[in-house]
């Protein structure tokens, strides 16, 4: 009985997915807080008369493209947060590999035109 008792405990203890869930989780906030990082340096961008607007895809959806576009001004440092977008989508798609992620198949389309309105660039999305 005491078998069958040590046998049971240790089924449970490693058959536990529930690590796998935390892995997830902290692979999920990571992409998460990157997201949120990026969206806040295009936020934080201004453009003028030498700062122009500019668009971006960002994400990786499981079937592929960008989960959207994201528009910023040249008045950041523009090879960091392009580089950020980078691991982004890398994260991602290997992310959604990893744990079999699905979503829609729609296309995200990027900006059909932007402006400059107030020092802060804008787009307008179909």
């Amino acid at each position: 009985m005491k078998v069958f008792f040590s046998l049971l405990a240790f089924l449970v203890i490693y058959c536990d997915d529930s690590g796998d869930i935390n892995q997830q989780e902290t692979e999920k906030a990571v992409i998460d807080d990157l997201k949120v990082e990026i969206q806040g340096l295009a936020g934080n961008s201004v453009c003028s008369d030498e700062n122009k607007c500019f668009y971006v895809g960002i994400g990786a959806k499981p079937c592929g493209g960008f989960w959207e576009y994201i528009i910023y001004s040249d008045s950041i440092d523009v090879v960091t947060f392009l580089s950020k977008i980078e691991t982004l989508s890398e994260l991602e798609k290997a992310y959604n590999e990893k744990y079999s992620i699905q979503s829609d198949c729609f296309v995200a389309m990027p900006p059909s035109s932007m402006s400059c309105e107030d020092g802060k660039c804008t787009g307008v999305f179909p």
